[in-house]
């Protein structure tokens, strides 16, 4: 009898599992960077449906800008609090926002997150500053990592000769081999990375969701994008940004 008994709670355990794991949807969670606007941040997460996405703006005081831990214990309450945590997770995040990002998932790696978007985000820091926690760089181990930098910035003091105004492209290419999958170059500066629809279109097809994007997100290469490559595991860092002896 309670071998019978034991064979029936196994099997009703199994099978609650096999509902648990059928009814996890997915949910993109947009990250934006300090200063965001509303506005800005619609247009930034325009490549998802609103039924599908969740949009995260950082909060506007000085000193938030210094403390990414704090904000990322905000967006782990707001996941918490609306019931995310037993969902699909992927993450997009712009400039501040990646740093954010890095810090939440480096506190809770038990959050369910398939893939990470990072969209113009320091995570090398700057050529001034020394290796410092703040740019720890320290994602989850074998996190699929997506980086989207921009080249159209002028020379600056604080970034390295390639840049997009704000953000030096190696610094956003900064990342781990065993995470970066694939990185995308565009002619665009610091601004534009969050509106242009060739960012939006390379935003759903790293996503891959199997849907159709909104009819406004428009994909194809033009002048302001260079092909991605697929970097591959252990690839390292490359990009096809001409510079950078990228093909």
């Amino acid at each position: 009898m309670k071998k019978h008994t034991l064979i029936i709670s196994v099997s009703i355990m199994l099978i609650l599992s096999f509902v648990r794991q059928g009814t996890c949807r997915p949910v993109v969670f947009f990250i934006g960077g300090w200063g965001m606007t509303p506005s800005q941040m619609e247009a930034f997460s325009r490549s998802v449906p609103e039924s599908e996405k969740v949009k995260f703006l950082l909060p506007t005081e000085v000193r938030d800008l210094t403390r990414p831990w704090h904000c990322a214990d905000l967006i782990y309450d707001h996941i918490q609090k609306n019931g995310l945590a037993e969902e699909d997770l992927y993450f997009v995040a712009f400039s501040l926002g990646g740093i954010v990002t890095q810090w939440l998932l480096s506190d809770h790696p038990e959050l369910p997150v398939k893939k990470l978007i990072l969209v113009g985000s320091p995570m090398g820091g700057y050529k001034f500053l020394p290796p410092n926690p703040f740019f720890s760089n320290n994602f989850p181990e074998k996190l699929p990592i997506y980086v989207i930098a921009g080249s159209k910035g002028q020379k600056a003091w604080f970034l390295r000769d390639v840049n997009d105004g704000v953000v030096d492209l190696k610094s956003a290419l900064d990342i781990r081999d065993q995470n970066l999958k694939e990185a995308a170059v565009f002619h665009a500066d610091h601004n534009e990375l969050e509106e242009i629809p060739e960012v939006q279109a390379q935003i759903s097809r790293w996503l891959d969701l199997r849907q159709e994007p909104p009819r406004n997100v428009v994909a194809g290469n033009n002048a302001l994008s260079h092909p991605s490559r697929d970097l591959g595991g252990g690839a390292g860092p490359r990009c096809c940004h001409p510079q950078l002896g990228g093909t």
